[in-house]
């Protein structure tokens, strides 16, 4: 398990003291860095970028309210997690999106909740950002090998899943993402049409659709010399062919 790098800013010595004491119960938590006051503690946030920080909230020269919002505009992805005596600020934390709210003075099983919810969240982050680069280095694999791809290397609910193309569809873009569907489900990819394209035996229908021949319930006469094609997935979607690629798919199905 990787270390979560964490800062306490109290201005109280006594009670951050007994803070990072109580921390380094957790094998997992690695205080960095201490400060007493909000001055030292942003300058501590800005050279070590820790992923969490226990913050009082009354504190001289900036208070702990202050500083959250500073420290969440300098990068949003650090948690807070306030530390103080009074409940009365415990709606305007939340509304600056602090992960929680300890109140002094400190029980082991609130440091306990607060701790778990912090390894939850930054774990979850790090899954997040690891998805996209085990997903290119399986596309680069790919990439390096001469033969067509059997199947495609997809994201779905965090996981990577691989997708045989006889389960495809087809696959098309939207937004500057590129979806493959199945009979009933949709995946995202991190190939392009382009690359799709190369890498299967698909058809371009259009420019932003690639179809699995196989997968054709049936196709139609359109306007002006162009065709449609009927999907055999669950909602027989119709996909239109370009006309600059209509005779391209007559020589295929010649017809």
């Amino acid at each position: 398990m990787n270390k979560i790098n964490c800062v306490i800013i109290e201005d109280e010595i006594p009670s951050a003291d007994e803070l990072n004491y109580m921390l380094k119960n957790y094998n997992f938590i690695n205080i960095v860095g201490i400060a007493h006051d909000g001055i030292k503690g942003l300058e501590l946030i800005k050279n070590l970028n820790p992923h969490g920080v226990f913050l009082d909230i009354s504190m001289p020269s900036k208070n702990g309210m202050e500083l959250a919002k500073e420290i969440k505009t300098w990068n949003e992805n650090i948690e807070i997690i306030f530390i103080t005596a009074y409940d009365k600020y415990a709606l305007k934390a939340f509304e600056i999106h602090a992960l929680d709210y300890i109140l002094k003075p400190f029980e082991e099983e609130r440091i306990n909740m607060a701790v778990n919810r912090l390894l939850e969240i930054v774990e979850q982050k790090k899954s997040d950002e690891d998805i996209p680069k085990i997903l290119d280095k399986l596309l680069d694999k790919l990439h390096s090998e001469e033969n067509l791809i059997e199947k495609i290397p997809c994201e779905h609910y965090g996981k990577i899943i691989l997708v045989p193309l006889s389960q495809i569809y087809f696959c098309y873009t939207e937004k500057d993402k590129v979806y493959v569907k199945t009979y009933n489900k949709e995946y995202i990819s991190n190939y392009t049409l382009n690359k799709l394209q190369k890498k299967t035996k698909f058809f371009r229908a259009h420019r932003s659709y690639l179809v699995n021949l196989n997968n054709i319930k049936e196709l139609f006469s359109w306007f002006n010399g162009t065709y449609k094609l009927v999907m055999k997935d669950d909602k027989n979607t119709e996909i239109p062919i370009s006309r600059g690629n209509v005779k391209h798919l007559k020589d295929i199905l010649d017809f």
